[in-house]
């Protein structure tokens, strides 16, 4: 009876520890090949809406540079005085009204440095004091710019387009001399930037960011999270050479991306984490093990339970 009580002890607990085992070599491998997809694919994902960003912003950024370079914007901002820039009035509307009517843009603005005059398609609308004046400070973050950077974009209110949230780009304008004279550009709805992202997370299952270098939110499909909340990131400059840097999280993983041409980072997070997804593929396995070690238990109460009754 003893050695019969011994020997199924001992093959239980031979066979508990073969099946503990197994499930934790199968986990660690499960582990490494799911996290190995899950990078694949979120790096892929991560490309895919990258272009689609860069691709949405390209029209409006070869209208604001196009204007930059057009003669009749030289004209306009080649002046010094606020007097001087009251004669250009006239031509200065006409103009940014014929790039509104054929480009579609709610918002399309130039500003001369000199006298400080802000043009819209119904004239001067103000006389900008980027010093003194909270609304203007962009102008003065335009100015402190990286020397090698043409344009800027900025996320900012639309007083003209009925006060909507929009996106900026302030292009550079110079004379003949290369001498700096104003910016000029056009505003960019926040809306079809926020369709864009939205159409892409429901897509992809994902969560879409553009921060900038300080982590500050700059398009989110949530306004309320525009321009007011931050995502983390350790060391911007780390990502500032435009690969896709991918990390993992307790509860989520994401990538990292920085876009040149935007001046942004784009942040893709996947809110499934690959260890959890681990576990619940585990979980046959598991209660397979407990369903083995019932099984045995029954089997060797059965047993004994006969050979006690011979006895």
């Amino acid at each position: 009876m003893k050695s019969i009580k011994k020997t199924f002890v001992l093959t239980g607990i031979i066979l508990v520890l073969c099946m503990g085992i197994s499930i934790v070599l199968t986990y660690l491998k499960t582990r490494n090949l799911i996290s190995d997809v899950y990078e694949n694919e979120l790096r892929v994902e991560s490309a895919v809406i990258s272009g689609a960003i860069e691709n949405s912003f390209l029209r409006p950024i070869t209208v604001s540079e196009t204007m930059a370079k057009a003669l009749t914007m030289n004209k306009i901002l080649n002046v010094h005085t606020r007097d001087e820039a009251k004669t250009m009035e006239k031509e200065a509307s006409e103009y940014l009204d014929s790039i509104r009517r054929g480009f579609g843009y709610p918002m399309v603005f130039a500003v001369n440095d000199m006298s400080k005059a802000y043009y819209t398609c119904d004239g001067i609308s103000k006389y900008i004091a980027p010093e003194t004046n909270e609304e203007d400070i962009w102008y003065k973050f335009f100015m402190e710019r990286e020397a090698d950077r043409s344009y800027l974009l900025d996320v900012d209110i639309d007083k003209v387009n009925n006060w909507a949230l929009s996106v900026f780009v302030n292009t550079a304008v110079y004379d003949e001399h290369r001498k700096y004279i104003g910016l000029c550009g056009v505003g960019v709805d926040m809306t079809e930037l926020q369709r864009l992202l939205e159409r892409y997370e429901r897509i992809y299952n994902v969560k879409i960011d553009l921060i900038n270098s300080d982590g500050l939110i700059q398009v989110d499909t949530d306004a309320t999270k525009i321009e007011t909340a931050y995502i983390k990131i350790d060391d911007p400059e780390l990502y500032s050479d435009g690969e896709c840097y991918y990390e993992i999280g307790k509860n989520s993983n994401r990538t990292i991306t920085y876009i040149d041409a935007l001046g942004w980072y784009l942040v893709v997070q996947n809110n499934s984490s690959s260890i959890s997804n681990v576990r619940y593929l585990l979980i046959p396995s598991v209660i397979c093990m407990i369903a083995g070690i019932l099984i045995i238990c029954v089997i060797f109460r059965f047993s004994y339970n006969n050979n006690k009754t011979r006895d």
